[in-house]
């Protein structure tokens, strides 16, 4: 009688067993999971995000926050060698703050990145066109 209750209890541990595996496999738990995407986690803007959006969804690799020296650049296309700065409007409005992205970009420009500044207003209102000027950078 005893090896009787083993077995049943053994057949039913197996088919327990094997209704979680047959679950799991018609619904992964990871598939519903999107991917970590740490370059868009740092992304320090709005309008950065918006930009690397319309950027990684046309296929470019970007990069966000590089470090070059003591600044860092807000997006990168890096096999392009191409920096691209986010400016908001409060921010980059002052002349203390037009004469720092001055330094900024001679500095960059000194160590091989050709540098495009694009304000909030032109992401959010016409993407097309910092497209089509990010393209003609590339190119």
């Amino acid at each position: 009688m005893e090896l009787w209750g083993l077995m049943l209890f053994v057949l039913i541990f197996v088919l327990i067993l094997l209704y979680y595996l047959v679950d799991h496999l018609r619904n992964p738990v990871f598939a519903t999971v999107p991917p970590i995407d740490n370059q868009r986690a740092k992304c320090e803007s709005p309008i950065e995000v918006r930009l690397y959006g319309a950027l990684t969804a046309m296929g470019y690799y970007v990069e966000t926050q590089v470090p070059c020296g003591r600044y860092r650049i807000d997006i990168t296309l890096p096999q392009y060698k191409l920096a691209i700065e986010c400016d908001g409007k409060a921010n980059h409005s002052t002349p203390a703050q037009k004469a720092h992205d001055r330094r900024k970009n001679d500095h960059l420009r000194k160590n091989g990145w050709k540098v495009l500044r694009f304000s909030g207003r032109q992401i959010y209102r016409n993407m097309p066109t910092v497209i089509k000027r990010i393209e003609k950078a590339i190119s």
